[in-house]
């Protein structure tokens, strides 16, 4: 008899961090992570995580594992695990970010139990034909004071050989610009730079000041406005002379859609807390066919995320050229990864061994279970 899935157990992780980390909306020394796992009748196990983050994410770990055990674990109990698109198709419609979250951890979970059981490679599985390079990735600057951002994009650049960095431009002032000044000083010209504003600016305020990031050499700006500001965030994509990258709108497909196809923007992110890997997958696909380029955005991920992360970018060689943001791995202390885990120059190594390539350490998982 084929093998089937046959038990589904969530648990809460609190991850310390190496010193605190200043978000948009929070200033955290720990996070709060989800962690799914996917058993089958014959001792398979799938893994996916996430992280909850009340202010920024609008769940709790607690109504994230109230979703996957109330709406996901029906559906999933006694269906093939080798059936992902019909396990999710299952799943059914997904309205609250508890129950988007929720999805993006089953959606990861059964790939890597996919590729255990066929023997492959997450990249593999989802399509990918050759085998891939190391790929690079970003380090994200979440400094306060533009000092301290200085100092952490120098640190990311010298010490630990990242060669791009996303910068938080939340002051709405020449403060913004300043910083970004002084960091690509520090860092020279080689350096990839973009910035996120996460909807901080007005439209007037964003047309005066972040038009100046320009002659910094400025990839992109992401979010300068709030993102439900649809009209306003067209007319910066038109009026900015830096591509304007849309990520919090992209909350499903739907949305992704009107964002590209109406609103003239110059990329946009996909997260797998948000969309999973098959959503994410199709929106990749609608932006490329409209010309706009697509990045993998980060959710705070642990190794264990960062590797799911890996193989979506490993299977889709044809992204943009900016780097995959998967970073947060550095700015924890520690977590409960287990397996091969290979960070140089920049760039993580895309495992082949079957599924993501981790495992979880269970001593580890004891320690720090909430």
């Amino acid at each position: 008899m084929a093998d089937r899935i046959a038990a589904i157990e969530t648990l809460c992780l609190e991850l310390p961090y190496k010193k605190p980390v200043h978000f948009h909306s929070v200033t955290e020394d720990a996070g709060k992570y989800v962690l799914l796992r996917i058993f089958t009748k014959d001792g398979a196990e799938g893994i996916a995580e996430c992280i909850s983050r009340m202010p920024q994410t609008g769940d709790t770990p607690a109504t994230i594992i109230k979703a996957i055990e109330t709406h996901f674990s029906p559906a999933l109990l006694g269906g093939d695990p080798l059936g992902r698109a019909g396990l999710i198709q299952r799943c059914g419609g997904v309205l609250d970010a508890a129950c988007r979250a929720a999805l993006g951890l089953v959606d990861v979970a059964l790939l890597d139990l996919e590729g255990k059981l066929r023997g492959m490679p997450a990249w593999k599985v989802l399509g990918g034909t050759v085998t891939p390079p190391p790929v690079p990735v970003t380090w994200i600057v979440h400094g306060n004071t533009v000092a301290e951002q200085v100092a952490e994009a120098e640190k990311a650049i010298y010490e630990t050989g990242f060669s791009a960095l996303k910068l938080k431009t939340w002051k709405r002032s020449l403060e913004d610009v300043d910083m970004v000044r002084a960091v690509r000083a520090a860092v020279g010209d080689d350096c990839i730079i973009w910035v996120d504003a996460n909807g901080s600016y007005l439209e007037d305020e964003a047309r005066a000041i972040l038009s100046q990031l320009e002659k910094y050499g400025v990839s992109f700006i992401e979010d300068p406005c709030a993102p439900s500001d649809l009209d306003s965030m067209a007319a910066l994509a038109r009026d900015l002379p830096i591509p304007v990258l849309g990520d919090e709108i992209t909350g499903n497909f739907e949305d992704a859609e009107k964002l590209v196809q109406g609103h003239g923007v110059g990329g946009v992110s996909v997260k797998l807390r948000r969309t999973g890997i098959i959503e994410s997958l199709k929106i990749i696909d609608m932006a490329e066919k409209s010309g706009v380029p697509v990045t993998i955005g980060t959710d705070s991920e642990s190794r264990i995320g960062a590797l799911a992360r890996i193989h979506l970018r490993a299977a889709c060689s044809h992204l943009a050229p900016w780097p995959t943001e998967t970073h947060f791995f550095h700015k924890l202390a520690r977590d409960v990864f287990d397996g091969e885990f290979i960070f140089e120059k920049g760039a993580i190594k895309v495992p082949d061994g079957p599924g993501i390539g981790a495992s979880i350490d269970l001593k580890k998982l004891e320690e720090f279970r909430i």
